[in-house]
């Protein structure tokens, strides 16, 4: 409602206070137009009224108008909840390329899923090619590589793939980077590494108006590499160990970078819709695969799990009978998880400074496709 007064229009306006219900006041149009979005009513007696409660525009620096008025207002900012954000990893093989398409147009639906990462594996489907198709099919998760080995790509032909896909996608593409086997020399194949990637960043100068250098993850189990390339990466992208390997990697990457970086992790659960034990076991074969890698057996020999590793690689009656997952294990992965479990261990390694937990779904070979897709739905009601 509107009418004329001696200081101009001024509008009638209803709103709620937050004890005494509805009250009606009388404002200056001006000042009301002039309110930040985010800022409440409230009501202010007489007898409370102070500096910038009579009359005026609380903040003098923006505005000296009066206003006739019969409640005064005072604003206060709304305090921001933010969703704390999760990452899934679809693994082809573990998922169909069908399956895949599916899942990420569901994923796609929640406010909760910021990143979509498509694992790359030495043959079969390119991760790359499937991200592609996961970039074409959503409106708003980003997705990407995690992680290709970059020094096997022709510098070129991957620049000009990162930035088509950068293009086509409005700026959604996560580009995950590792270096692959360090050779004799870690310490210049890291540095080859974030060589490329400022070259690439680079090549996005003179490319059209609007295309931005994709999200940069770089996969990193040492803290050498995480204190390097922190000062290149928006992220970094831990895998399979355990939140007190996690909190070291994180703190390290903050004394060399102070500003804003994501530390994501590959938070890997192993589900079956036999039993339990059938779950356990997929488990222990991706920890003994793993531990065969030297990398990941020295990340392992760190995190306090390669000696029980080691007890299951030389005993092999786990295969074939009823046995229980040590501890030392169940802090870096979970097997057909209760949801209370599931977003305990999910806490564990916000607690120690991951940023986007990635939730890595792992199944047997000849699963049900509808008990991974009613699987990944529980996953993400959890959070």
């Amino acid at each position: 409602m509107l009418r004329e007064c001696e200081n101009g229009p001024e509008r009638s306006y209803t709103y709620q206070n937050d004890c005494q219900g509805t009250k009606r006041i009388l404002v200056h149009r001006p000042l009301l137009d002039q309110r930040p979005h985010n800022w409440n009513n409230r009501e202010i007696q007489p007898s409370q009224r102070k500096s910038g409660h009579n009359g005026t525009y609380p903040d003098q620096a923006h505005s000296s108008l009066t206003y006739k008025t019969v409640y005064c207002l005072v604003w206060r900012r709304q305090s921001i909840v933010r969703l704390e954000r999760i990452g899934f990893a679809l693994r082809p093989g573990v998922f169909s390329p069908q399956e895949i398409r599916e899942t990420s147009l569901a994923l796609d639906l929640s406010d909760r899923v910021s990143r979509i990462f498509v694992p790359d594996m030495r043959i079969g489907y390119e991760s790359l090619e499937i991200a592609s198709s996961i970039l074409a099919q959503t409106k708003r998760v980003h997705s990407g590589s995690g992680v290709i080995r970059l020094l096997e790509h022709d510098p070129q032909l991957l620049t000009r793939r990162v930035q088509t896909l950068q293009a086509i996608s409005s700026n959604r593409l996560v580009l995950g980077v590792g270096t692959g086997s360090p050779g004799p020399q870690p310490g210049e194949t890291v540095s080859a590494l974030l060589q490329r990637l400022d070259d690439l960043k680079k090549a996005f100068g003179g490319f059209p108006q609007g295309v931005k250098p994709p999200e940069i993850y770089v996969a990193t189990l040492k803290q050498g590499i995480a204190k390097r390339a922190a000062s290149m990466a928006d992220g970094l992208l831990l895998n399979f160990c355990s939140p007190q390997h996690a909190s070291k990697l994180v703190e390290a990457a903050r004394v060399e970078r102070r500003e804003r970086i994501d530390f994501a992790c590959y938070l890997k659960i192993f589900y079956s819709s036999q039993d339990l034990e059938s779950a356990q076991r997929l488990m222990l074969e991706e920890f003994l695969n793993y531990d065969s890698t030297p990398q990941y057996h020295e990340m392992f020999l760190q995190d306090g799990t390669a000696k029980t590793i080691s007890l299951f690689r030389s005993n092999e009656e786990w295969k074939i009978g009823p046995f229980e997952v040590p501890k030392e294990m169940l802090r870096v992965s979970l097997a057909n998880p209760r949801t209370e479990e599931l977003v305990q261990y999910v806490k564990s390694f916000r607690q120690v400074g991951v940023t986007l937990p990635v939730l890595y779904p792992y199944f047997p070979n000849g699963e049900d496709p509808r008990f991974k897709a009613e699987t990944v739905k529980e996953i993400v009601k959890s959070f």
